[in-house]
């Protein structure tokens, strides 16, 4: 059977195939467009974002360029001269400072001088660097600025040699306020004059103050006071040997005849002395040689080279110590308190070595005068001795008789053995006949060295401890 399509039949197909390829387009496109829709959906917001961080980099570099247009507008000549102060003319400038103490010392005893390193902060209100105007209330600046504006030429006054800090880049800090009100901060390391008082070193405390003020400026132009925040001082600082108590501030006015009174500001950092080095390297060992020293007492007093090389060891050493530390101290002309103490252990030590001097001349010399008091009396008793068989004859009335035996008694007359030597030396010295053949070579016990040496033993140390005693309370007040 064949079968047979009619035209009509056919166009038909055709109409039912063209709506179905238009349908399947149209469907297409709108696949198409609805992913196109969400891609650039997500696009959308990163651009939103570039817009927005354009948008705010153009309005930062409106505002700089405000601010480069301001401060050139603000330091151009004739607009503004760095060579005038603010208010030239007029009411003089006042500048306010204070410090921050970072470091105190070393203190150099022998220069008179310490080392500080503050962070040094100046206030001064300049009218012409007003910009209440711009968008900015304080313009954190470049100190490359300063070079454009007037500033303070302050100096210090007892300054040695000062330096400030450029590592890595120059430790400055530099604002102006919108009313013109400019910030000034620098890092310095001052090595400043610092007089000192040795009176009782190393007990001491030491007053080390720092003043600055204008170099070329007076009171007409420049007047300085302190900041509410003054000086302050670290709370990590620490020195070697001293401790640091206290500071206080002060503002004076220097008369001088040259440009007029000057305004200057003084910081006192006041210093005290610590003692424990002191008493580890120099008055412990000073006690102790002078102890050493006193054992020759118990040594047996014929031991003459031993108590001679202790005594000339001990004077060494108290020798030693003392020009140990006058190396480190200035050459002044008055006595401080630890050359006293080295004198007073000094004279123990040498009293030690001249006593044993002193009592063995003493001995050896009683010795030698007792030995010629025994050959005396021994020669006086050969002469009172009687001559046996033997009369003198004398002519009475032209007879010879014999004379009555007859003696002459010299008599050496002494003072009284259980009278004191002291006592006696007193009634010689008075004229008393009865005490003129008196000396020192009588049997006195006073001169025994034994003796000398057990009276020493006590007297020595109870005198160096009443002496340590009156010096530790007259320095330690």
């Amino acid at each position: 059977m064949t079968c047979l399509i009619t035209p009509v039949e056919n166009q038909r197909c055709f109409n039912f195939l063209s709506l179905s390829s238009i349908c399947i387009a149209v469907l297409f496109q709108l696949l198409t467009c609805r992913n196109l829709i969400l891609v650039n959906g997500f696009e959308g917001s990163g651009d939103d974002n570039a817009i927005e961080d354009a948008r705010r980099a153009q309005i930062m570099e409106e505002r700089r360029r405000n601010i480069s247009v301001t401060l050139k507008k603000m330091v151009e000549y004739p607009n503004y001269d760095k060579s005038l102060r603010p208010g030239a003319g007029g009411r003089p400038v006042n500048v306010q400072a204070d410090m921050y103490a970072l470091s105190i010392g070393p203190v150099v005893e022998i220069d008179m001088e310490y080392h500080l390193d503050v962070f040094f902060r100046q206030r001064w209100t300049d009218p012409r660097l007003a910009h209440r105007d711009s968008h900015y209330d304080i313009l954190s600046l470049n100190t490359v600025m300063l070079e454009s504006i007037w500033y303070p030429d302050t100096y210090f006054h007892n300054g040695k040699k000062s330096y400030d800090h450029s590592i890595t880049t120059p430790n400055r800090l530099f604002r102006i306020g919108p009313n013109g009100t400019v910030l000034y901060t620098q890092r310095l390391t001052i090595v400043a004059e610092c007089k000192m008082h040795f009176e009782k070193y190393p007990m001491d405390g030491q007053m080390c103050p720092l003043q600055f003020g204008s170099n070329s400026f007076s009171t007409d132009d420049i007047i300085y006071d302190w900041h509410p925040d003054k000086v302050e001082v670290s709370p990590d600082l620490r020195l070697s040997q001293f401790e640091f108590t206290h500071q206080d501030t002060e503002k004076i006015r220097l008369k001088s005849d040259r440009i007029g009174d000057r305004s200057v500001l003084v910081a006192r950092f006041y210093l005290q002395r610590r003692l424990g080095y002191f008493m580890i390297q120099i008055y412990v060992p000073c006690i102790l040689i002078t102890v050493l020293s006193w054992v020759s007492f118990w040594l047996n007093p014929e031991a003459t080279p031993a108590r001679v090389a202790l005594g000339v060891m001990t004077i060494l050493t108290i020798t030693t110590l003392g020009w140990s530390i006058r190396d480190s101290l200035p050459k002044v002309s008055y006595g401080k308190a630890l050359d006293w103490y080295l004198a007073l252990c000094f004279t123990f030590v040498l009293g030690s070595l001249v006593e044993f001097a002193a009592a063995t001349y003493l001995t050896k010399k009683h010795h030698l005068a007792q030995e010629k008091i025994k050959a005396k009396r021994d020669e006086m008793q050969i002469q009172m001795m009687p001559i046996s068989g033997y009369r003198k004859k004398t002519k009475y009335g032209g007879i010879y008789r014999s004379a009555p035996r007859t003696t002459t008694e010299v008599i050496y007359e002494e003072p009284a053995d259980e009278e004191g030597c002291c006592d006696a030396m007193i009634h010689c010295l008075k004229g008393n006949a009865k005490y003129k053949n008196f000396s020192f070579s009588r049997n006195c016990n006073t001169f025994d060295t034994s003796k000398i040496d057990r009276i020493c033993r006590r007297a020595f140390p109870m005198s160096f401890i009443l002496l340590n005693f009156l010096y530790w309370i007259a320095y330690l007040d």
